[in-house]
């Protein structure tokens, strides 16, 4: 069941945690569509621990602010693995990869 939160800062958080490591699977330099940005979202969101990861992910990081310095890559920790299965299950297929490019 999905977890109703109004921390609007957590959903922040989450979103672009999201987002860069759709980035970081895809290798490109854009966002995931809305509908699986919100899967994503709602995936962390709905648990405990995923939520305490990314909140402590938050803290390192500024997620409020642009930059014209290369982003860190995210810890391959458990988060970042179960997110990162989530996000693959749900992603759509890209629509151009490069030759002998195997799809993420």
């Amino acid at each position: 069941m999905t977890q109703v939160t109004e921390d609007t800062a957590l959903i922040r958080h989450a979103l672009a945690y999201a987002i860069e490591l759709y980035r970081e699977l895809t290798d490109e330099n854009g966002a995931p569509s809305l509908g699986t940005q919100n899967q994503a979202v709602d995936f962390i969101l709905d648990d405990p621990q995923l939520r305490a990861a990314i909140e402590a992910w938050a803290r390192t990081t500024q997620t409020d602010e642009a930059t014209t310095t290369p982003p860190r890559r995210l810890s391959r920790d458990d988060a970042y693995r179960r997110v990162a299965a989530f996000l693959r299950s749900v992603m759509e297929p890209p629509v151009f990869t490069r030759e002998g490019q195997a799809p993420h």
